[in-house]
């Protein structure tokens, strides 16, 4: 009866009464170059194109490269031009593998399947785990358990794209490029930015954009009442004018005065009253005329002196001197309290 293979590893299955006396030869290879392979073997595999077949074969071989197919552990090397290789294993054999995918020139993303068979496991470059098959589609052992999974190495990922809000992994690429997406959305052209004790230009510190540094003492203010965005002006000092003081008064110590004051009278005449008597008729033989019996009494008027009308005075009052000086006309600070800061403002 002739010897048959088992599906998985390809043992030889001997037939009842085959290989009489030397069996025992056959048995110990098989022990030796397959199942202790596929327990404990590790094989490199040096990869340099795209598909790539394990070897396999029926029965035992001390070549093991001619039997890749069987060992627990496989190690690939060299690189894929593209960065990506798809390996085969034998359909309908089941397998499980511990993969260390070492490539590096360049460094390939491998693509486990099954020769025609389904679903593919694929293993990014730097990144050991292990996979397994049932003969027709690869399983990935390593999706982790209930509770934390820790993955040790690099781990790749397919690269969402932005705003994806499944359950994918972010990856690096993913991360950085979020994070910059963000910063230029909050940093535009014409941003400000600021920092107290860091005066690196914050195109090294962001990451993207041409900034300029903003004239020393410079300060902000808000749009509008007058002010328009990108506008420049201001003065760290100033002096007041006379237009600028509130109404005040000022000391006269210095001042002094002197007076003059002249009449001029013009008269150009008045009256008197007066009386007189004269008498009708005798002579008045002395003594008192009012004595005499035979007299008349007459009153009048005669212009002489001033009109009042006419007199004119005139005054000058003369004042000289200053009033007392204040004041020294120093400039002064129209700053109010601050905080002292590098700024810049993204141009491009």
């Amino acid at each position: 009866m002739s010897s048959t293979y088992s599906s998985d590893l390809r043992i030889q299955l001997m037939g009842t009464g085959d290989q009489a006396g030397t069996w025992g030869s056959t048995t110990n290879n098989n022990f030796q170059y397959i199942l202790e392979q596929a327990i404990a073997g590790v094989q490199s595999v040096a990869l340099s194109t795209s598909p790539y077949s394990l070897t396999y074969l029926n029965g035992a071989t001390s070549t093991l490269a001619n039997n890749q197919a069987i060992c627990a552990a496989l190690i690939f090397t060299g690189g894929v031009s593209g960065g990506a290789c798809t390996v085969n294993t034998p359909y309908g054999s089941q397998k499980t593998y511990i993969i260390y995918n070492n490539t590096t020139s360049p460094a390939t993303a491998i693509t486990m399947q099954v020769t025609g068979g389904g679903a593919s496991v694929v293993i990014p470059a730097g990144v050991t785990t292990s996979v397994y098959t049932d003969g027709t589609v690869f399983y990935s052992g390593a999706t982790g358990t209930t509770g934390t999974f820790a993955i040790n190495g690099i781990g790749t990922a397919t690269t969402p794209t932005v705003n994806d809000n499944t359950t994918k992994i972010a990856t690096t690429a993913f991360v950085s490029t979020a994070i910059a997406n963000s910063l230029q959305t909050a940093y535009p052209v014409g941003s400000i930015y600021m920092n107290a004790s860091n005066a690196t230009n914050p195109s090294s510190l962001l990451g993207f954009g041409t900034w300029t540094a903003l004239a020393a003492g410079r300060m902000l203010i808000g749009d509008g009442g007058g002010y328009t965005a990108g506008g420049t002006g201001g003065s760290s000092t100033t002096s007041l004018s006379s237009a600028n003081l509130p109404s005040h008064t000022h000391g006269s110590s210095s001042l002094s005065a002197s007076s003059s004051t002249s009449i001029s009278i013009s008269d150009p005449g008045h009256s008197h009253t007066y009386t007189f008597k004269t008498t009708t008729g005798g002579t008045l033989a002395g003594g008192d005329p009012n004595s005499v019996g035979n007299f008349t009494t007459s009153t009048g008027t005669s212009l002489t002196g001033l009109n009042g009308s006419n007199v004119t005075a005139s005054t000058t009052t003369n004042i000289s001197g200053s009033t007392d000086a204040t004041g020294s006309g120093s400039s002064f600070t129209t700053i109010s309290p601050y905080l002292v800061v590098y700024m810049w403002q993204r141009t491009a």
